[in-house]
């Protein structure tokens, strides 16, 4: 392949993982929308110019088969749930976020089948690496970001300190592997060892205790499968002592470990963090660049071992230390978002939405409850007013949003994609192989968290893993070449139009239901009706724009049809207890209907019964 088309897809890749790391919006649709978008538009254009004879398609083998296959048709059946999803809309959301993350994939193939496997590692790592000092730098100089001051966890810029914790996770093994290289120069390698400071003390500073779990488990698969230990201990110890120190201190400043600190304390401690930052910075380049110690073989081996014995030493002391603090299955307190939550042992409502998820599942086994629904059975089932959207565990998440059918087709591309990074460390050797080790280890921290978080919602982090299975399943594969197809481009660009069209269009109609709102408060209501018929149109399946639509033809005196309106909002989501609130409450509120109201509004208690909005409407207390 030229050199020109090699960069060009290096540069595609980057700008999409750039933008998913750096503006991915955390767990919102909004960024969602462009970024996958812009995904869809590179990976299409790959296909298209390989049809066109341009460039090569990506040679997949049995496995990248077998992952396209179960994962296309995971994507297809969320989107197929929305036909009896209890909130169709979120399902549709849930199926364009899944084409955006699918077409990540794609862009990786293409990607691997052009770029060594060093590339695509320093591509990943130095992206990481940016998030990383990005994340930092808001503790030295609080004025970058608004809110520290209400709290001190770091998350900036994926907006959820977990996820932020699972990010500097992917960057471990990367670090790990450019310190370790015999390739790399001295300098290169005493930078990696910095780099592997900064994501440490950034994992520290996010209080994440599913983020330390996580990088326990890719430090020990590094571990366990590089063929340079002794040189990662090295760098291990290099950064990792800094990085401990450097993080006792972060943690006694009160502008940087507590919640609700003045401007003053903060810029005033962050000054201090950053300093000794940099001292930490420097001694870990230094400690890397000047200390070399390289024993016989046999003391290696003896080091290693004691290495491995205390790193299996503490982290039974940690188990041992956080299990004393009770049982996590039966804690029901919610836990702190201080430094202390780190010894802590609840699991912090999740074994509640865990079952909440159960009783979705037993009851829609096959088809589940719909792509995204979760909110619907956490609002029945839950036992207090705490309020999440999702159920903070993938597997169970997508057993009672998507069935067993979804489930396992999207396991079975986990799977597939498991199997796919394993084969490419058979196909490789040496630094190509350590390279590919470093960004393989991603996909099972992924998994792994995924059972404590919700980390599909987040393009940050299932953006680059889906980029990275595609990049393994293809790399050291020749690629095909096919020649010109001029009916596969057709294709390619009906399911591009598709795509884009499907990924927009609930955008551009939640753009048009705020404007019927404006134009109610303008005044123009003619505009508002239109406005809200428009948002309808494109986006059939959501409630908002029947309800900008009612609350226009109210303010045009036109009281039958808004209530029509309402009560189709009923029909379009008869499970979500905001369309029977809304209708009761115009019931009541607006037509006098009081005994048809109550009946509405006690519908909607059904649907969600520790809702204190809709309790006080009905002049029940609510005890919280």
């Amino acid at each position: 392949m030229a050199a020109s088309r090699r960069f060009s897809l290096l540069c595609a890749a980057g700008a999409l993982i750039a933008a998913s790391l750096l503006f991915g919006g955390g767990s919102g649709d909004g960024a969602v929308a462009w970024i996958g978008g812009a995904a869809l538009v590179v990976a299409v254009g790959a296909c298209a110019l390989a049809f066109l004879g341009l460039l090569p398609l990506p040679g997949l083998g049995r496995e990248g088969i077998a992952f396209a296959v179960l994962g296309g048709g995971f994507v297809a059946w969320t989107g197929l749930t929305v036909l009896w999803s209890a909130l169709p809309d979120r399902s549709w959301d849930y199926f364009n976020r899944g084409l955006g993350y699918f077409a990540f994939a794609v862009v990786g193939a293409f990607a691997g089948s052009a770029l060594s496997t060093r590339s695509g590692a320093w591509l990943l790592g130095a992206l990481v690496s940016v998030t990383c000092l990005w994340a930092l730098a808001g503790k030295a100089v609080p004025a970058l970001y608004e809110d520290y001051g209400r709290l001190a966890r770091l998350r900036s810029p994926v907006g959820y300190w977990n996820a932020l914790a699972l990010v500097m996770v992917f960057g471990l093994p990367i670090a790990l592997w450019a310190a370790s290289s015999r390739r790399h120069s001295r300098v290169v390698r005493a930078g990696a060892v910095v780099g592997l400071y900064a994501l440490l003390i950034a994992l520290v500073l996010t209080y994440s205790r599913g983020g330390l779990l996580t990088a326990v488990v890719a430090l020990a698969l590094w571990f366990a499968l590089t063929g340079e230990r002794f040189e990662s201990l090295a760098a291990i110890v290099a950064g990792g002592v800094p990085a401990a120190l450097v993080s006792g201190v972060a943690l006694l400043l009160p502008g940087i470990a507590d919640d609700g600190q003045s401007h003053s304390v903060r810029v005033h401690d962050g000054s201090s963090f950053g300093l000794v930052f940099l001292l930490g910075a420097g001694g870990a380049f230094a400690a890397a660049y000047f200390l070399h110690y390289r024993p016989g073989a046999e003391r290696e081996r003896l080091l290693l071992r004691v290495a491995a014995g205390l790193a299996i030493v503490c982290v039974a002391a940690a188990i041992v230390a956080v299990s004393a603090r009770g049982n996590p299955l039966g804690a029901t307190t919610a836990v702190g978002s201080g430094p202390s939550r780190l010894g802590e042992s609840s699991l912090n409502n999740r074994w509640g939405w865990w079952k909440e998820a159960w009783h979705g599942f037993a009851g829609e086994p096959l088809g589940g409850t719909g792509a995204g629904s979760f909110e619907v059975v956490h609002r029945k089932f839950r036992e207090s007013a705490v309020d999440v959207r999702e159920t903070h565990n993938l597997p169970l998440q997508f057993a009672s949003e998507t069935g067993i059918v979804g489930l396992a087709l999207w396991a079975g591309a986990m799977a597939a994609g498991l199997a796919g990074a394993w084969r490419a460390l058979g196909r490789l050797a040496g630094d190509e192989r350590e390279a590919a080790l470093a960004l393989g280890i991603a996909l099972p921290a992924f998994l792994l968290h995924g059972l404590l978080d919700y980390d599909w919602d987040f393009v940050a982090l299932a953006g680059p893993v889906l980029f990275v299975i595609g990049f393994l399943l293809a790399t050291g594969r020749d690629p095909v070449r096919v020649g010109r197809q001029y009916a596969w481009v057709a294709l390619v660009g009906l399911v591009a139009w598709a795509g884009l069209y499907s990924i927009a269009a609930p955008r551009v109609a939640a753009a048009r239901v705020d404007d019927a709102y404006s134009q109610i408060e303008r005044g123009s209501l003619a505009k508002a009706v239109s406005e809200a018929k428009s948002a309808h149109s494109l986006n059939p399946l959501s409630i908002d724009p029947l309800e900008a639509w009612a609350s226009a033809e109210e303010a045009r005196g036109n009281l039958t049809r808004a209530r029509e309106l309402y009560a189709q909002a009923v029909d379009l989501q008869p499970l979500n207890w905001r369309s029977w609130y809304e209708l009761g409450l115009y019931d009541r509120e607006v037509l006098g209907h009081l005994a048809v109201a109550r009946r509405e509004l006690r519908r909607a208690l059904e649907l969600d019964p520790h809702n204190c909005q809709l309790l006080n409407s009905l002049g029940m207390p609510c005890t919280g």
